[in-house]
């Protein structure tokens, strides 16, 4: 798959016009170079004539190829252009206003509260839904078979990942191993998106760099703000790795950024701040085709400094290694429901395909990822050979200090409470409608569905159990207990399994304390925590959904960053490169590598390309667009108008950030091109009014030459 073939080109107007996969594929197929210099005669002459047959190609210098390189560059930003504009129409009437916003919120708590008290608790209307559930479990149930079948998928739930073992550790690279030199990483890009995170990516960076070149590396610090709100800038120069700076606060646009940023390559890896890889680190990109288009990998709870950490911590230790084998055999069956958030491994085009369906919510932004991905027909599996380290909270409920990037919870019910479980009751419906409307797995889609299901089932018995398990109490008292001590011996059953087997052979095996001491009532307590969550998540939906959210690709203020680091990528090139995007809104700049003054306009050049069809057959299109002269005559820079440039088929004015330098003029090929103009807009923001001014040069006939 081509890195940038997400950024068709019409090459004609033509119905049946051909669309090119490749940007740089055209540039570097259909663009070619006379290298004799017919400029002087054609300016003597008053006008530029059409170029003659091409002749044997030279090479091009530097300047002309940094042009033609543009090019395809500007191409790219031009569809970026069409985004853009579509967002920031939407974006003017999108958001609800105030007084509707606060009807909303207000009118879905009223619902709320008629729904407790008519339909759950009823009287004196009648007996509520409550009374009614009371009295079918008491007379009506047969209690015995109901939680038989419980058990049941509560049993083949937890024990079919124990049926597959973890994959073996990939060999250590040798001592003197260049990252350069790798052949595995050479087309992936390691995309690392953080807040606030000076103190803790030099770790991350340390770790990397012995996987990734440092040209391959992008940071994407983000905030609110539109300059950085720590030193991590300062922190990765000594590394000369990619420091961007986003100005929008939004982990999902800093991952939509880097993707943008990161088009040289086919494959991104994203991961967290605190993810520390290991020297062995395997990048399964080989693993990237057909229907997979993302790989999750296994990860492991750590302390500060890679140390063992608490009870807690080595707790979630095992609860992340047994999720991540479950996660794994979901993708053998079919596919996983999505991967861990901490990091992955995708195909760069298909995650930027993504974007276009997720919902654009800032909180569980990896499970929309995973049922985007299955929604356009992506296997999501996992690499099982290595644990990455993450850095995770140090208590349940009360922590002892200390602090954490990303969104720095120090607490498991903070992480999980107020983020994590926000959208299992919202879930549901996404869920369903996968379940019901998406086939595009084809037998994939039937081991997908069954793990998504088990998504559904959970959150149901995390609503129901407010209700069920205390009736069930009353009812049967001492049947109840029995069921819950065989599933709580259950689950140990299971955790022993997975810890002796699994794990040691794995040399992975968490200690007993924590496995079988800590870990049963840590669940337990977990599981209440979750079915508080629901019901809280339920009542915050109020004033969460009171106000519309937009995906990223409708938020103009995202895409403007991508098209501002496109101009950025043109100025600043090489290794250890600085790209901030500085302000979003009015005057909004960006600088690369050494400073330069902001307030510049964005720049819009949009080029219609028009070759003729075969004149013996209209429906031969040819597949060549365009021909440069590398002596071309410059144009100025202020858009002033040249002697003799009445007849130009073709003229690329960049620009003034590229210089008068830099421009070239293109002519047409021999029987292929007739019409080609390129418009250039500057759109000025000032006092919210957009006032665009543009100037065009266009052939003033069409003829084959």
């Amino acid at each position: 798959m081509n890195s940038v073939s997400e950024f068709p080109i019409p090459c004609t107007s033509h119905p049946s016009r051909e669309t090119f996969s490749s940007i740089d594929d055209v540039a570097k197929d259909s663009v070619r170079f006379n290298e004799k210099n017919i400029a002087e005669e054609q300016v003597r002459r008053g006008k530029i004539s059409h170029a003659p047959p091409p002749r044997r190609p030279t090479m091009m210098p530097d300047v002309v190829n940094n042009v033609v390189n543009g090019v395809s560059s500007m191409a790219r930003k031009t569809s970026m252009w069409g985004v853009y504009e579509k967002a920031k129409t939407k974006g003017r009437d999108f958001q609800r206003q105030k007084l509707v916003q606060f009807i909303f919120e207000y009118t879905a708590y009223g619902i709320m509260l008629a729904f407790i008290y008519l339909v759950l608790i009823g009287l004196p209307i009648w007996k509520g839904t409550v009374y009614w559930l009371y009295w079918v479990v008491a007379h009506k149930f047969v209690m015995i078979g109901g939680f038989a079948i419980f058990m049941g998928l509560a049993a083949f739930y937890a024990f079919i990942p124990l049926f597959i073992l973890f994959e073996k550790y990939p060999p250590d690279r040798p001592a003197n191993h260049n990252p350069a030199d790798d052949f595995s990483v050479r087309d992936t890009a390691l995309l690392i998106p953080c807040y606030k995170s000076a103190g803790l990516i030099a770790n991350t960076l340390d770790a990397a760099i012995k996987i990734f070149p440092p040209s391959q590396i992008f940071v994407i610090a983000n905030g609110n703000s539109p300059t950085p709100l720590d030193n991590t800038e300062e922190v990765c120069k000594p590394y000369v790795v990619v420091h961007i700076w986003s100005p929008i606060g939004s982990k999902l646009v800093a991952q939509f950024v880097g993707g943008f940023a990161a088009r040289k390559f086919k494959n991104v890896l994203i991961i967290d701040d605190e993810c520390a890889l290991p020297p062995n680190f395997p990048v399964v990109s080989d693993r990237l085709m057909d229907k997979i288009m993302c790989i999750g990998y296994t990860i492991k709870s750590m302390g500060p400094n890679s140390t063992r950490g608490t009870l807690c911590q080595r707790a979630q230790d095992l609860e992340y290694k047994l999720s991540g084998l479950q996660r794994a055999v979901a993708g053998k069956l079919g596919s996983a429901t999505f991967p861990h958030g901490a990091i992955s491994l995708w195909d760069r085009a298909f995650l930027l395909k993504t974007f276009y369906k997720h919902p654009g919510f800032g909180i569980s932004e990896d499970w929309f990822f995973g049922h985007a991905s299955r929604l356009l027909g992506s296997r999501i599996t996992m690499c099982t050979s290595i644990f990455v380290e993450t850095e995770t909270p140090d208590s349940v409920f009360f922590s002892s200090g200390g602090a954490r990037g990303g969104f720095g919870e120090m607490t498991i019910y903070k992480q999980r409470f107020m983020r994590w479980n926000f959208f299992f009751v919202n879930g549901m419906f996404y869920n369903l409608a996968y379940l019901i409307g998406s086939w595009k797995l084809g037998w994939a889609e039937f081991g997908a569905k069954l793990f998504v299901f088990q998504e559904l089932i959970e959150t149901l018995l995390y609503l129901t159990t407010p209700f069920v398990l205390p009736i069930s109490f009353i009812v049967r008292p001492t049947f109840c207990g029995y069921l819950l001590a065989a599933t709580i011996g259950l689950y140990f059953i299971n955790v022993l399994i997975f810890n002796e087997v699994h794990l040691r052979l794995k040399g992975e095996r968490v200690d007993s304390v924590a496995a079988y001491v800590y870990y049963m009532p840590y669940k337990v307590v977990l599981t209440f925590v979750n079915v508080a969550s629901c019901y809280w998540s339920m009542f915050k939906y109020a004033r969460y959904f009171a106000k519309r959210h937009m995906k990223v690709t409708d938020d103009a203020e995202a895409i403007e960053i991508v098209l501002r680091l496109e101009e950025g990528d043109q100025i600043g090139q090489g290794k250890g490169r600085r790209m901030t995007v500085s302000a979003i809104g009015t005057r909004m700049s960006v600088t690369t590598g050494a400073d330069t003054k902001g307030g510049r306009p964005l720049s819009r050049v949009i080029t219609n390309l028009e070759p003729i069809v075969d004149p013996n057959s209209e429906e031969h299109l040819t597949s060549h667009c365009l021909a440069a002269d590398q002596n071309s005559v410059p144009i100025p820079a202020d858009g002033g108008n040249s002697v003799g440039f009445d007849n130009v088929d073709w003229v690329y004015r960049p620009t003034r950030r590229l210089r008068p330098i830099s421009t070239i003029s293109v002519q047409a090929i021999p029987g292929i091109t007739n019409r080609v103009s390129t418009l250039i807009i500057e759109e000025e923001q000032e006092d919210g009014h957009d006032d665009y001014q543009s100037k065009r040069r266009t052939s003033s006939a069409n003829h084959i030459v």
